[in-house]
């Protein structure tokens, strides 16, 4: 049927060539107007769920902040340090959450690492920490959080390459639902 039409076409004169590409663009124009409101339509359903999801992370940062100043969250500093099980001592890093005092949550480590990592320093040796009980016994041990070069520890914003090194006392620690057994 294509090679009949192509056929067809050549033989028309130019003034049905025309005629047709006018019926064709009349048969075109309700479909278009459709297609428009459809995408008005479209673009009314997006910028309400973009203004829901902003919504909601600013609820869950201002949840985060709260819980931060009420002292509910205890920093990895705190965790560190502390003997009890603010944070199970067997909980991965990659099983917790990390957050700033401005409720901005952030990833451990490099932004290009495939999972959350602590550097801890004794002065002359450095390691890389995954687990909460490393930490500890690390502290324990006399080492610090960081490296000789670059006390602290390195954070970075997930899914961006920017990265900053704070104290650990800046870095808040939330034992996520899943890893609670919740």
């Amino acid at each position: 049927m294509v090679m009949a039409e192509h056929t067809a076409l050549d033989q028309a004169s130019d003034e049905e060539l025309a005629r047709r590409v006018r019926e064709i663009m009349a048969e075109m124009a309700p479909l278009e107007e459709a297609l428009g409101r459809l995408r008005a339509q479209i673009q009314q359903l997006v910028s309400e769920q973009k203004k829901r999801e902003r919504s909601q992370h600013l609820k869950a940062r201002m949840q985060v902040r709260t819980t931060v100043a009420q002292g509910q969250m205890p920093t990895l500093q705190q965790v560190a340090e502390s003997s009890n099980d603010l944070v199970p001592a067997e909980a991965s890093l990659a099983s917790l959450g990390f957050f700033r005092d401005s409720g901005t949550e952030v990833g451990l480590g490099y932004a290009t690492a495939r999972e959350p990592t602590v550097w801890m320093t004794n002065g002359s040796s450095t390691v890389a920490v995954k687990t909460i009980a490393e930490i500890r016994s690390r502290y324990v041990d006399g080492w610090d959080f960081g490296t000789a070069q670059h006390p602290g520890v390195r954070i970075h914003i997930p899914n961006s390459r920017t990265e900053k090194i704070l104290p650990a006392s800046e870095v808040f620690v939330h034992l996520r639902e899943s890893a609670s057994g919740q």
